[in-house]
């Protein structure tokens, strides 16, 4: 019976291979749609091919080998060189990343055959040490790079820098990087954003005359790879509120004795502030200008609880500077030392509520009229959220009117004290941003989940895609409640046709997203859909690498090449089916794949006024580079 049991189970995987669906692959690749195309043509199959053989997958699987293969021996080529040229300085985080062994293993050969050794400072030994002892799930890494170094100082390539006893941390790296630098083409590995930000500072200071500094940082693949700017990578892999039980909702009213007003002291752990004008009043309480770039917002005796007081008292433990997002910093209390509210960074904009209102309003605050606008909002907004989902924070009340505009690449999150940390949930939320399984929730009560925040992402995205419309407001049928419950989705996508699509522009704008964008937000708000789960639900990690592509597609005009009023927030027509005449500006050599390739005059346009280098590589091999980059399977070199 085990036999027959195995046997089927083999044949089942054959016929589920057999019956692989493009889009089956694809989300298992976490490929867009289009990148699919990209890979199937590089491996000789149609694009328009909607189901896949057995031999079609195996011969996708051989290519992405191939592909991944030819990679690891470019990243080894450019650490040799890497290697050749500069000193090599490791910080702590480093050496206690995942994949620190298999840089190591890529090193070693590189080290043995130039005789140049790895720099650490001293202290660094005393401080994995102590981790060790502090944090036990940090014990096995450091022993994994304490035989790394070990074994490096034994063949002679590792130099330690400074003595053991001295304090270390960042600080003590950084003079020894300025020390380095002075005389040294300096290397510093590091996986901390913010200590690299400051590393690349000493490019900038005129008083010390040195070599350029180069910070690069260990990547999943065992090579390295600089920072980028709008990576948001922490300094740090920890969450600072990491998944807690609930807490009990204690609705106690603190004791109060006075409640200050404009021109009263309040105390801070940075001092004494003065309350100044009255900037906004609410159900909560009123916000004071601190005149310094902050704000105090001091809640109404009755929404003075003992929960909310250490709801904040645990918020302000977090580091969290972002600009654009209204974190606290301080809690405030009157001069009696009662507990009156907190502080935070002083917002500015106008709520999206108001900005997407109505087309009078579009118009009024995109005044270029083009959907680029629209897709950079979308990917300014997306990025805080990421930032705030790593720290472990979910927003749970994601609405409209809890994010303020300045520009489509400067917003403001406002309303920070109802976010979830920890086990204190977020207690409030309201349709169309709730998904189905929390409709007629009691919110103060229940913590939300990451597929609970995912559907609010996905319609908050989709409000900003078809401007102030909901994804589920549609013609006639139920109400919005109802249709959320039941998954009711009205936009057709594919073999799928919907119905009630509401009048006016939506179709339009509808007709014109990308095939891909369409799918993840049918996947998501369709009943059975592949993304409708709770939790299949789409990460803000997904939606920013889609949102980042479509910006790209709108800013280079390859969207509108086909159908200019792609472009357009307000298209008047359904979107046509062919391409538009290419206005060729000229022909280029690809430098990987040797083949020609056409650069159009928008394209042209766009990368110069970007002060960007024109395109070396085609199209095809430019998307194989960032898909392989991203997605290889089985990627990570020994």
């Amino acid at each position: 019976m085990e036999g027959r049991k195995q046997s089927a189970t083999g044949q089942e995987s054959e016929d589920f291979m057999k019956y692989f669906t493009k889009l089956d692959l694809s989300t298992a690749m976490n490929l867009t749609p289009e990148a699919m195309d990209v890979l199937l043509l590089s491996c000789g199959i149609s694009s328009t091919r909607e189901s896949l053989s057995k031999d079609e997958v195996r011969a996708i699987q051989h290519y992405l080998q191939q592909q991944s293969d030819g990679l690891s021996a470019q990243a080894q080529e450019r650490l040799e060189r890497t290697v050749e040229q500069y000193t090599v300085l490791v910080d702590t985080c480093s050496l206690l990343h995942y994949q620190f062994s298999a840089w190591m293993e890529h090193m070693l050969p590189i080290l043995r055959r130039t005789g140049k050794q790895i720099v650490i400072p001293g202290s660094i030994l005393r401080e994995m040490g102590q981790l060790a002892d502090k944090k036990p799930e940090l014990a096995q890494p450091v022993r994994t790079a304490t035989g790394w170094l070990n074994r490096l100082h034994r063949e002679g390539l590792l130099a330690v820098y400074g003595g053991n006893s001295e304090t270390f941390g960042d600080h003590q790296l950084l003079t020894a990087a300025t020390q380095f630098h002075t005389k040294n083409r300096l290397l510093v590995v590091t996986q901390d954003k913010d200590l690299a930000t400051d590393l690349m500072g000493l490019n900038q200071l005129s008083s010390v005359q040195g070599k350029k500094v180069l910070v690069l940082r260990i990547n999943k693949y065992g090579y390295l790879s600089r920072f980028h700017p709008d990576a948001k990578q922490s300094g740090s892999s920890c969450s600072f509120f990491p998944p807690a039980p609930l807490v009990e909702d204690d609705q106690q009213i603190l004791p109060l004795t006075q409640l200050p007003t404009t021109g009263d002291e309040v105390i801070g752990t940075s001092g004494t502030l003065i309350l100044g004008d009255v900037l906004g009043q609410g159900g909560e309480g009123t916000i004071y200008d601190l005149g310094d770039g902050t704000v105090a917002k001091l809640y109404h005796p009755e929404k003075r609880t003992a929960a909310r007081r250490d709801k904040l008292q645990l918020m302000v433990t977090a580091p969290i500077r972002e600009q654009g997002i209204c974190w606290p910093q301080e809690l405030l209390c009157n001069t009696q030392g009662e507990f009156v509210g907190y502080r935070m960074p002083r917002a500015a904009g106008t709520s999206l509520q108001r900005c997407l209102l109505n087309q009078n309003s579009v118009q009024r605050y995109f005044p270029s009229g083009q959907r680029a606008e629209l897709a950079r909002l979308a990917v300014t907004i997306l990025e805080k959220l990421q930032l705030l989902h790593r720290s472990g924070v979910l927003l749970g009340d994601i609405n409209l009117n809890n994010i303020l505009m300045v520009s489509p690449s400067e917003v403001w999150l406002v309303d920070c004290d109802s976010y979830q940390v920890g086990g204190y949930p977020c207690p409030v939320g309201k349709s169309p941003f709730l998904p189905p399984e929390l409709l007629g929730k009691h919110l103060s009560q229940q913590l939300r989940t990451p597929g609970n925040e995912a559907f609010a992402v996905a319609t908050l995205l989709f409000m900003l895609m078809l401007p102030g419309k909901a994804p589920y407001a549609q013609q006639g049928g139920d109400s919005m409640e109802n249709a959320i419950r039941e998954g009711n989705f009205p936009y057709p996508c594919g073999d799928n046709h919907g119905s009630g699509v509401p009048e006016g522009p939506w179709r339009y704008q509808w007709s014109h997203l990308p095939l891909y964008i369409k799918q993840y937000f049918h996947g998501t708000f369709q009943k059975e859909g592949r993304f409708y789960a709770e939790e299949k639900r789409l990460p803000v990690s997904t939606w920013l690498s889609v949102f980042r592509r479509y910006l790209e597609l709108l800013e280079t005009g390859a969207l509108q090449e086909r159908d200019e009023q792609s472009g357009k927030i307000y298209p008047n027509r359904l979107k046509e089916g062919g391409k538009q005449p290419r206005q060729v500006s000229q022909r280029r050599i690809c430098q990987m794949c040797g083949e020609e390739f056409d650069l159009s005059q928008q394209e042209e346009n766009f990368y110069r006024s970007k002060g960007f280098f024109l395109p070396q590589t085609c199209p095809r091999c430019r998307q194989l580079k960032r898909m392989m980059d991203q997605n290889s399977a089985g990627s990570q070199p020994a």
